[in-house]
């Protein structure tokens, strides 16, 4: 009996994934290849994703180079030390506010120099 009700079930359910148009990728399978070989990984970067990654880590590292000494101890202290503002403007002596204004001021200059 729980044969023919999980054949039933089986059956059922094919009907179900050919009426709304259901797909598997074994139907690509060839003496070749597998059907889950043509799905694209979109977990994993692509090549191409990297290199542009990596030449815009670049040039932003040569902006930060072309930026005065003091702002390139804030940037540094903000994002690469992971500081607080807070804590920057402790060991600078001016007030939160004003590293927070700098901040801005410096990525707007960051950005001009990148074009984005």
């Amino acid at each position: 009996m729980t044969y023919y009700r999980k054949r039933r079930r089986e059956l059922h359910l094919q009907k179900k994934d050919a009426k709304h148009g259901v797909f598997f990728y074994s139907a690509l399978d060839t003496r070749e290849t597998n059907g889950e070989d043509a799905i694209p990984n979109l977990i994993s970067p692509r090549v191409e994703d990297i290199v542009v990654d990596k030449l815009t880590v670049q040039r932003l590292h040569d902006c930060i180079k072309q930026l005065t000494v003091k702002e390139q101890a804030i940037i540094d202290g903000l994002f690469f030390q992971e500081k607080s503002e807070s804590m920057m403007a402790t060991e600078i002596g001016i007030s939160q506010q004003l590293i927070n204004y700098r901040k801005q001021k410096i990525l707007i200059k960051l950005k001009k120099m990148l074009n984005l």
